[in-house]
C-alpha cells in the first residue's frame, strides 16, 4: 500500500486515539475530516460525500437547484407506512445517491408543506424518514436482484435455473403443453401444462357441475399477492376478473385480519381508527408501541414525542409483553407486561369496571339515531339502546328488533331507524327513529319477544367473570387494572384505545380486538379533538376522466367461492345441503370456512394442494413468501407437497430475487422494487386529513421487453391478456369519460390514468395541485418522461399531471386537520356494541353461533380443544411472540446491509428471571423446541419482557434471497452468510391438528395465529 507521508501523519494522528480504537481504524480514518484514509477529500467543503441538492447562489443570495442532480418524490414500501421519499438521482449514473423525506407527504412533517409551495421553495424542508426507508437504496440495488426471467431446469426447489428470453416466457405460459420436457426433472418431464389459454378456453365451464357456488374453471388461476396496495392491487384485480378468476388477493390475514374485522363489526365497515395523538391526554396503546410498528411508524413516534412534551400533554399506557426500546419514556409512559393473547381479558376487566362505577357516557349511548345526537349536540352515535332478540327458538334471533316483529307496524325506515328502542321519555318501545333517547339498560319483552338492550349483552359479557379473575387471566394487577381503567376515564373525549396486531394474532383475536375497540364508545371519543378518527381518506383514482377498473365486455364473468372460502357461509354450500339430505351430521368440513373474512392468504397453499374446495392450475405469486411468512408452514411435509407439480401444475413467481419461496416457483417474472414501480396508496387516519400518495420511478433497471418496456408484474400480465385475447387490454383498453377508447400496451397508459383521476377528483381548500412550472420540470427530468408517453394522456391534461408526480401526490393541507374541538371529517355511521353480522353467523367446524358482543373466549383448536390441553404448559412453559422493530420489520430488508451492520441478528429474547431458573446467560447458544421441531439462536437476557414469554424480531434466518447457493445458466452463484444470521421460527410455530396443514386461526376474524406457540428452551451444551 502506497502511503504519502502527509497521510502516515493522519494515520499517527488517529492511532493516537488509544488501543481501544485498533479495531475500527479503518472507520476512524474515514471520519478524519478531508481525508479518506489519509487521502486528500475530493471537495474541501463536503469531503467525500455527494455535493447537496441545492446550491447558494451568491448574486442573488437565494437557493438554485444543483444540475448535478435530479429529484423525484415517491412512496416508500420498506414498510407498509409507505411514507413520501425525496429521491436524489446521479444525472450522468443514473444511480439513486441519497433517499430523504418528501416534504409535501403528512407522514415525513407534523406541519407539512402545502402541495401549492414550488419544489424549489422545499430546499429547507426536507422530511424525515427512518433507516429502513433510508436503505432502500440497498433493496433496489440488491447484488441478487433478478432482472432477466428464469425458468427452472431441474426438481422444483433444486436451485437450478436458466434465463429465457421475454417472448419465451409468454409463449410456454400462456400455451402450456409439455413446457418442461427441456428439464432434468422427471416428475415434469411428461406433464402437459394446461397454461393461460388452455384455462381462459374453459371459461364458460363450470368448475364443479355439482357445486355451481364454486364458479368457473377459470378460478382454476390464482394470484397470491405478498405486497400488493393500492392501485397495483386494482391492476392485479382488473386482470383477474377480465380473465374470470375471483381468487386475486394480498396477505391481510397473515398480518392483522381480525384487527380490520374487529374495527369493520364495531364501526361500521372500516378497516381502522386512530387517535388524534398530538391532542389527546390519555392513549391505551395495545400491542403497539409508538415509535416501533402501526401506520405510520415515523409519524405514530413523532406525534406521541410532540404531545407528551406538553406541559399538560399526553399520557399513555403501552400493554404489550415486550417493553419496546422507545415506546415507553419518562412519566408520562407506563407498561403493562400482559400475557400474551389476554388482552380482552384486561379489557373486559376495564368495561366491567367503568359499568360498575358508571364511569361511561351515558347520554352519549342514549342516542339511538345519528340525528338524535346531532341534536344534542354530539357527533355519532351507538346502537347501546338497540334491542337484540334473544329467545333462542325465535326465528330473528340474534338479530336486532324490527318495528314489525315488535308489533309497531311495517315501515319504510331501513337500518338503524327500523330497529326499536325502550323510549326513554314513555318506557313504551319506540322506532328508533321516533326517540331521542332510549333505555340503556333494559332487559325484558316486547310484544311476547325476550329482548336486551346491546349495552344490557355487554354488560353481562363483562360481568362473566370478576376483575380479580380477570386479572389471573391477564396477569395484571387488579389494582392497576382499576387505574388505568379510572385514568381512561378521567380526561372526557380526549381518550383513545387503539391496537394493533398483537392483540388480534390469537384464536381468540376478534374478540380481543372488540373488547379494545368498545372501550372509546364507553367514553363517546369518535370524531372529537384529541379522540378517535377514521381520517380524511384518500381521493378517487379508479373513476373520474378515465375507468381504470372497467371492462364491460368481462362483466360478470369472476364469480363463485374463492379458493380460501372465505366472504361464504358453509351452510350455503352444496357439500353441507348434500349433507343434510342424507341424514348426516354436515361438521366440520374438510376445512373451515370464513364467511366474515377476507384475504385469507395463509389458507391458499393447504387448500390448492388438497383441492378443496377446488384444485388450482396455475399460481403466481407477487411477492409472496408463505413458506417463510406463514406460521407453521415452511415445514419439510408441506415443502415436499409444493415439489410435487401434480399437486399445482404450474408456479410463476413475480419477485425481485430468488426468494425463500420463489426458489419453488416454475418461472420467475422478474419485478420491480419499490423505486421504479407505480402505485398511488392512501394515507393513514393518523394524520387526520386527505392524501394520496403517488409512487412513480426514480430509476428502472429489470431488463426490457422486445419493445422497450422495463419487465415486471404488470407487463406479464398486459403481455399474456393481449397473447389469449382478452378484453380491456391492446388498442381497446381503458375507456375515458367520453366514451373514447385508449390502449393498454404498457404499465403507464394505466397509471397515469391514475393519477389523472387523482388530480381532476373533488378536493378541498388548499389541495389543488398546480401545473408542473418549467424548473420543476429540470429537477425532476419530467422532460424526457414527458416526451416517452405523452399519447398516454390528453395534452391538455399534462401540466398538473407533472405537478403531481413532481409533489409526490396530493394532500390536504394540515390545517384542514380540525374544526375547534372537533375533527374535520366526522365519521357518521353507527357504532356497534352488538355485531348482528357475527352473531348470526355460524362457526363451520361446530355450528355453533359466533358471539354478537365480545367476551373472554379461551384460545383453542378448531375444534374447540383449549390450547393449554393440547400443550400442557408444564411440558411447554414458554410462548413464542414476534416483534417487528424500528430497523428490521419485513422479510425483504435481508438486502439492506446497513441495516445488519446495526443489528446483524435478532436472537431469542428472554426475561432475566427465566433466564436464572434456566441456567442460560447472554448470548448462550440456546434451542427453541416447540411441538412441531427446534431452531438455534443466540439468548438476548433482558428485563424488558414478561417471564414466560420468548420473543424473536421477524426478518432473519433466511435460507433464500441470497441465503444459499443456486445456479443461473450453469453458473453459481453463492449465498452471503449474513442473510442467513438469525434465528426464525415461523416454521416451527404451532399448526391444528384438526386440519391438514392449517396454522392455528382465529375463526371468527380470520388470523392466523402467530403468538400462541408453546415452546422450551434448552442449552446448547458444549462438546469437549
Amino acid at each position: 500500500m502506497d502511503i504519502s507521508r502527509r497521510g502516515l501523519l493522519t494515520l499517527g494522528a488517529v492511532a493516537g486515539l488509544g488501543a481501544g480504537t485498533l479495531g475500527f481504524s479503518k472507520r476512524l480514518i474515514d471520519l478524519v475530516p478531508l481525508t479518506h484514509r489519509g487521502r486528500k477529500a475530493l471537495h474541501p467543503i463536503y469531503g467525500n460525500s455527494n455535493t447537496p441538492e441545492w446550491l447558494h447562489d451568491a448574486a442573488s443570495g437565494k437557493l438554485v437547484p444543483n444540475p448535478q442532480w435530479t429529484l423525484r418524490h415517491t412512496v416508500d414500501l420498506q414498510c407498509h407506512s409507505e411514507c413520501g421519499l425525496r429521491v436524489k438521482i446521479d444525472r450522468k449514473t443514473g444511480r439513486i445517491q441519497r433517499i430523504i423525506g418528501n416534504p409535501y407527504h403528512p407522514n415525513t412533517l407534523s406541519e407539512y408543506t402545502a402541495v401549492n409551495t414550488p419544489l424549489i421553495d422545499t430546499a429547507r424542508l426536507p422530511g424525515t424518514v427512518c433507516a429502513r426507508g433510508n436503505t432502500g437504496i440497498q433493496s433496489t440495488y440488491d447484488p441478487y436482484r433478478v432482472l432477466v426471467p428464469l425458468k427452472r431446469v431441474g426438481p422444483r426447489g433444486s436451485g437450478q435455473w436458466k434465463p429465457i428470453r421475454w417472448d419465451t416466457l409468454i409463449t410456454e405460459v400462456t400455451e402450456g403443453g409439455k413446457i418442461f420436457a427441456d428439464t432434468h426433472d422427471q416428475a415434469s418431464q411428461d406433464l402437459d401444462v394446461l397454461g393461460f389459454r388452455g384455462l381462459y378456453a374453459k371459461r364458460n365451464e363450470p368448475m364443479d357441475p355439482n357445486a355451481p357456488e364454486f364458479g368457473q374453471r377459470t378460478n382454476g388461476f390464482v394470484l397470491q399477492g405478498g405486497r400488493l396496495v393500492g392501485t397495483r392491487m386494482t391492476f392485479a384485480q382488473r386482470f383477474g376478473s377480465t380473465f374470470g378468476s375471483v381468487n386475486v388477493f394480498d396477505h391481510v390475514n397473515e398480518c392483522e385480519l381480525s384487527h380490520h374485522i374487529a374495527h369493520q363489526h364495531v364501526f361500521s365497515g372500516i378497516n381502522m381508527t386512530q387517535p388524534d395523538v398530538r391532542e389527546a391526554k390519555f392513549i391505551i396503546y395495545w400491542g403497539t408501541q409508538p415509535g416501533d410498528a402501526n401506520f405510520p411508524m415515523q409519524t405514530q413516534g413523532k406525534y406521541v414525542a410532540e404531545a407528551r412534551s406538553k406541559p399538560d400533554g399526553l399520557k399513555y399506557v403501552v400493554v404489550d409483553p415486550k417493553l419496546s426500546r422507545g415506546g415507553v419514556v419518562g412519566d408520562r409512559a407506563s407498561w403493562l407486561p400482559i400475557k400474551p393473547g389476554t388482552d380482552g381479558a384486561l379489557a373486559l376487566a376495564m368495561i366491567r369496571w367503568i359499568m360498575d362505577n358508571q364511569r361511561y357516557n351515558a347520554p352519549y349511548l342514549s342516542y339511538p339515531t345519528l340525528a338524535a345526537a346531532q341534536a344534542a349536540g354530539d357527533l355519532s352515535h351507538t346502537d347501546a339502546t338497540h334491542l337484540v332478540i334473544v329467545d333462542p327458538g325465535h326465528p330473528q334471533a340474534r338479530h336486532f328488533l324490527t318495528a314489525d316483529v315488535a308489533g309497531l307496524g311495517a315501515s319504510q325506515a331501513k337500518g338503524d331507524d327500523d330497529r326499536v328502542v325502550i323510549d326513554a321519555a314513555s318506557g313504551k318501545p319506540a322506532q328508533a327513529a321516533n326517540s331521542k333517547t332510549g333505555q340503556l339498560d333494559f332487559s325484558g319483552q316486547v310484544n311476547g319477544v325476550a329482548v336486551k338492550t346491546a349495552f344490557r349483552l355487554l354488560k353481562e359479557a363483562a360481568q362473566e367473570h370478576t376483575i380479580e379473575q380477570y386479572a389471573a387471566i391477564c396477569g395484571i394487577e387488579p389494582q392497576q387494572i382499576m387505574e388505568v381503567a379510572r385514568e381512561f376515564t378521567s380526561h372526557g373525549r380526549k381518550v383513545a384505545s387503539t391496537m394493533y396486531r398483537g392483540v388480534v394474532k390469537h384464536p381468540n383475536g376478534y374478540y380481543n380486538g372488540v373488547a379494545v375497540l368498545l372501550l372509546n364508545l364507553l367514553v363517546g371519543n369518535m370524531n372529537w379533538t384529541g379522540g378517535l378518527t377514521a381520517g380524511g381518506g384518500g381521493y378517487p383514482v379508479n373513476k373520474g376522466r378515465y375507468d381504470i377498473v372497467g371492462v364491460p365486455e368481462a362483466e360478470g364473468l369472476a364469480k363463485g367461492v374463492i379458493i380460501n372460502r372465505e366472504k361464504f357461509h358453509y351452510e350455503d354450500t352444496s357439500e353441507y345441503k348434500a349433507k343434510v339430505a342424507a341424514g348426516q351430521n354436515p361438521y366440520p368440513p374438510k376445512r373451515p370456512w370464513f364467511p366474515l373474512s377476507f384475504a385469507m392468504y395463509t389458507e391458499t397453499l393447504p387448500s390448492a394442494i388438497q383441492r378443496y374446495p377446488y384444485g388450482v392450475d396455475i399460481l403466481m405469486w407477487q411477492k409472496a413468501t408463505p413458506l417463510y411468512s406463514v406460521p407453521g408452514q415452511g415445514n419439510p411435509a408441506f415443502i415436499e407437497a409444493m415439489k410435487n407439480p401434480k399437486n399445482i401444475p404450474l408456479i410463476i413467481a413475480s419477485e425481485i430475487v430468488v426468494g425463500d419461496s420463489s426458489m419453488y416457483a416454475d418461472y420467475i417474472v422478474p419485478d420491480v422494487s419499490h423505486l421504479e414501480s407505480y402505485d398511488l396508496v392512501d394515507t393513514f387516519p393518523t394524520t387526520l386529513t386527505k392524501g394520496t400518495g403517488v409512487r412513480w420511478p426514480a430509476v428502472s433497471l429489470t431488463s426490457k421487453t422486445p419493445d422497450g418496456r422495463h419487465v415486471c408484474m404488470e407487463e406479464f400480465l398486459i403481455d399474456v391478456a393481449k397473447r389469449i385475447g382478452m378484453p380491456g387490454y391492446g388498442t381497446k383498453g381503458i375507456p375515458d369519460a367520453d366514451g373514447k377508447y385508449w390502449p393498454l400496451n404498457r404499465r403507464e397508459d394505466f397509471y397515469l390514468k391514475a393519477v389523472a383521476n387523482l388530480v381532476a377528483a373533488k378536493g378541498v381548500e388548499g389541495d389543488e395541485v398546480p401545473a408542473a412550472t418549467a424548473q420543476e420540470i429540470a429537477i425532476t427530468a419530467l422532460g424526457d418522461y414527458h416526451q416517452k408517453f405523452a399519447g398516454t394522456l390528453k395534452p391538455e391534461e399534462w401540466p398538473v399531471v407533472m405537478g403531481c408526480l413532481v409533489r409526490g401526490g396530493r394532500f390536504q393541507p394540515h390545517t384542514g386537520s380540525r374544526k375547534g374541538d372537533q375533527l374535520a371529517y366526522q365519521y357518521t355511521k353507527p357504532l356497534h356494541l352488538y355485531a348482528e353480522k357475527t352473531g348470526t353467523t355460524r362457526n363451520s367446524m361446530s355450528g355453533a353461533y359466533f358471539h354478537g358482543t365480545t367476551r373472554w373466549v379461551e384460545p383453542t383448536t378448531a375444534l374447540g380443544k383449549p390450547l393449554d390441553q393440547l400443550d400442557d404448559p408444564k411440558d411447554w412453559p414458554m410462548t413464542i411472540i414476534t416483534m417487528k422493530g424500528a430497523l428490521q420489520s419485513h422479510s425483504r430488508l435481508v438486502s439492506n446491509y446497513t441495516l445488519r451492520e446495526i443489528n446483524p441478528g435478532n436472537g431469542v429474547h428472554m426475561a432475566a428471571a427465566d433466564a436464572k431458573r434456566l441456567g442460560i446467560e447472554n448470548g448462550d447458544w440456546i434451542w427453541v423446541v416447540t411441538p412441531e421441531g427446534k431452531r438455534r439462536g443466540r439468548a438476548v437476557v433482558l428485563e424488558g419482557i414478561r417471564p414466560g414469554v420468548i420473543l424473536f424480531e421477524v426478518g432473519y434466518g433466511h435460507w433464500g434471497y441470497g441465503a444459499s447457493n443456486y445456479q443461473v445458466g450453469g453458473k453459481r452463484v453463492m449465498g452471503d452468510a449474513v442473510r442467513r444470521a438469525g434465528i426464525h421460527l415461523n416454521p416451527i410455530m404451532r399448526r391444528d391438528p384438526d386440519v391438514w396443514q392449517m396454522s392455528l386461526m382465529d375463526l371468527t376474524g380470520g388470523s392466523v395465529v402467530f403468538y400462541n406457540t408453546k415452546a422450551r428452551l434448552e442449552k446448547e451444551v458444549a462438546h469437549v
